[in-house]
């Protein structure tokens, strides 16, 4: 099979429903270890409670979500809501810091689906050159979609290069008052892109970030054995 070929191909930010069970599980583990089982419950029933403010808080937000993809909405205003309900049991900063482990958590299963690697690896063909390319028609995809808009991209042999110049994320989290949240999409990247590396012949480069204060994030896709030694700078 070509990659052209794969059912992902071209569709932007998709996640498999399998993830989300797995997501489920590994957020409940964490919340009953750091809670207990009532100190658990209490916070879903908090998250239940911010769910209702934020969604008549900020409708606007709430609308943008939506407008992303399917049941966008409902996974942003709970991932707000599960901060903001966490906080309120031991602060902003602990929650925020819970939340960044839950999300490194679960991207060793969430990066590579939304890449398709398992897939694009068994493709007919160079596995990078594969890998490349279903990544440069994900990010068209995600800019069709609004979920992170970019200015064109430079591909050749050896690497893809291209500047993200709007992320959702950082809106949705600000618009919805929680600032704290702003780097998951790029903590989740962190937290899986050296997993992936080796499978699909490639080597992840991002030294700025919106996220991090820069007009954007500056991606970098090299073959394996091209980049230069600058992964400590990845953000």
């Amino acid at each position: 099979m070509k990659v052209e070929q794969l059912s992902q191909y071209g569709k932007g930010l998709e996640m498999p429903r399998y993830t989300l069970k797995h997501q489920k599980r590994i957020l409940l583990k964490i919340l009953k270890r750091e809670f207990g089982s009532f100190g658990m419950i209490s916070v879903m029933i908090g998250m239940m409670k911010h769910t209702k403010k934020l969604k008549k808080q900020y409708p606007d937000m709430v609308k943008l979500a939506a407008s992303v993809g399917k049941d966008q909405d409902k996974q942003v205003i709970s991932t707000a809501a599960l901060f903001l309900s966490m906080a309120d049991k031991r602060g902003r900063v602990y929650a925020a810091g819970l939340m960044k482990s839950l999300i490194q958590q679960v991207a060793p299963i969430t990066l590579p689906a939304i890449h398709a690697q398992y897939d694009v690896v068994k493709c007919e063909g160079d596995i990078f050159t594969n890998f490349k390319k279903f990544t440069k028609e994900l990010f068209v995809g995600c800019d069709k979609q609004g979920t992170w808009k970019n200015d064109g991209f430079i591909d050749t042999e050896n690497c893809l290069e291209f500047k993200v110049t709007s992320c959702i994320n950082v809106e949705l989290m600000q618009g919805l008052g929680c600032p704290e949240l702003i780097r998951m999409g790029c903590d989740h990247d962190l937290g899986a892109y050296h997993l992936m590396e080796e499978g699909t012949q490639c080597s992840f480069r991002r030294s700025k970030t919106i996220a991090n204060g820069n007009d954007y994030c500056h991606f970098f896709y090299h073959r394996k054995g091209t980049a230069p030694d600058t992964a400590h700078l990845n953000k």
